[in-house]
């Protein structure tokens, strides 16, 4: 074995966010080096770089003791970095053969030569020690046989360092195992191997060095028969990290929100959850663990199997999000600039749209009435915008969180009872996240109640009174708040 990438002191910043700062790690050849983190750890952000998706501000890139510059993936792929992404990028209508070698097709006088990537195929698998039909259609495999599809494609490019984001997460134990075997065979051959995954059973099966980021740092380096579970997760929660959250000073009052039984059938399956007025419940759990799904279900953007929902006891009936805001309902979502904003129209667009009835009659909208509602909003958020009539696009990210949160505050008819916030500070700024905790509290002593879904876990323990945690599509425990909130947060959402 021997040095085959190491970065060294990398930085990345986003506007109000520093990704990475000072971060560093060294892979070995035939090593499997485990990468782990919770959410917003900046794991991600060091993938793009090492692949050329981001160009750090700072920092070095060495591969086999040569410095490297990557400028785009292309790059990355010449140097021999491959990833398998979590979400994957097969063509479900191609058969294995032609998902493999897309784009990389072996020809002769521009004709695709068939038998010789049948045979290239048939290599990569005695490789992998797998077998698979190479002619039938990936959209008939099932899981662990695309995933193993994608480190084929990658492996076709002959790589030297390859990265594995997530690739457990959509795989039963008997296809995990296969692909564990297949991973120990790669590691065997001399290649490189980034494992990243939330489950630590698998990191200490498999890897050989363990890397704990935090906060966009790296916090330590372990050797896996040096460390145990309980230091890693040490490693992982930052209880040095405090910020100013407002107190709240008003009483919890009866509860508004039940959800019980609540299911999709795919991504979520019998979530029950309650809140009180004037009570923050928080949602905890790793990427993919079905907490969006879950507020999208509540609030009726996704079709339910199962389950109800009630609102001071009434049902709510139909599965729509007409119905869950006449009852009460608003929800800021997660990608609030492709679900929550028009980012092209006005600041006073996207604050009145929905309740221009309130301010028309006869489908004739009164612009003077229009205009100060929108005005009151700017002055009562705080929003800093030149004009009602500038556009959404040109804020910052923090005021276009105002905006999102402000088309839901608006309306005298149906002031909502319950808002679910789904990661409400994510790429916003320290001073902008102030603002939003003291608006999200004064909501709170007018007797509403909030949902929050947040992976920063400081955010959740700082806001909320009890906090849900999810972990595969199921609400796995209720924490309550005191010191040893942070490690039971963690141990719940990886399953300790």
């Amino acid at each position: 074995m021997g040095s085959l990438l190491e970065v060294r002191e990398v930085e990345k910043s986003f506007p109000g966010v520093k990704a990475l700062q000072n971060a560093h790690f060294q892979l070995e050849r035939g090593e499997i080096h485990a990468l782990v983190g919770h959410n917003g750890a900046g794991k991600s952000t060091f993938v793009k770089v090492v692949t050329g998706t981001y160009i750090p501000e700072k920092g070095q890139i060495m591969l086999e003791g040569s410095p490297l510059t990557l400028r785009n993936t292309r790059d990355a792929i010449s140097h021999g970095i491959g990833i398998v992404t979590q979400e994957g990028s097969l063509i479900p209508n191609f058969n294995t053969i032609e998902n493999i070698f897309l784009g990389n097709e072996a020809k002769r006088f521009g004709l695709i030569q068939t038998k010789v990537l049948q045979q290239k195929a048939v290599e990569l698998m005695g490789m992998m020690g797998i077998t698979l039909d190479l002619h039938k259609q990936v959209k008939d495999l099932n899981p662990a046989q695309r995933k193993l599809i994608e480190i084929m494609k990658v492996l076709s490019l002959s790589p030297k360092v390859l990265i594995l984001d997530e690739p457990t997460a959509a795989l039963s134990d008997k296809e995990r195992k296969l692909l564990f075997a297949v991973m120990n065979k790669l590691k065997a051959s001399g290649i490189g191997i980034i494992f990243i995954t939330h489950y630590l059973d698998e990191v200490f099966l498999l890897s050989d060095r363990i890397t704990v980021f935090r906060n966009g740092m790296h916090v330590g380096t372990r050797n896996k028969e040096q460390t145990t579970q309980d230091e890693i997760v040490k490693l992982m929660i930052d209880k040095d990290h405090h910020e100013e959250y407002p107190v709240k000073q008003h009483p919890i009052g009866d509860v508004l929100l039940e959800v019980e039984n609540l299911s999709d059938g795919h991504s979520v399956f019998s979530a029950n959850v309650t809140i009180r007025a004037g009570e923050v419940v928080g949602i905890f759990g790793t990427v993919g663990a079905g907490r969006t799904e879950l507020a999208e279900l509540i609030f009726g953007a996704a079709k339910r199997k199962s389950g109800q929902v009630r609102i001071k006891g009434q049902v709510i009936k139909g599965n729509s999000i007409a119905s869950a805001m006449k009852h009460g309902l608003a929800l800021i979502p997660d990608d609030r600039l492709r679900k929550g904003l028009i980012v092209n129209e006005s600041v006073q667009t996207n604050l009145t749209l929905s309740f221009l009835k309130e301010m028309s009659l006869f489908s004739w909208v009164f612009p003077r009435k229009e205009g100060a509602k929108a005005q009151a909003a700017v002055n009562r958020l705080n929003i800093k915008t030149p004009q009602l009539t500038t556009k959404v696009s040109s804020l910052s990210g923090g005021n276009k969180q105002k905006v999102a949160f402000g088309k839901r505050t608006l309306s005298d008819k149906n002031k909502p009872l319950i808002y679910i916030f789904d990661e409400p500070t994510e790429g916003v700024d320290i001073g902008a996240r102030a603002e939003m905790y003291s608006i999200m509290v004064s909501l709170l002593s007018e007797g509403a109640g909030i949902l929050l879904i947040s992976s920063d876990l400081s955010e959740v323990l700082g806001l909320s009174d009890r906090i849900y945690v999810m972990r595969g599509g199921q609400i796995v425990d209720e924490v309550q708040k005191d010191e040893h909130s942070h490690e039971r947060l963690i141990q719940s959402s990886l399953g300790m």
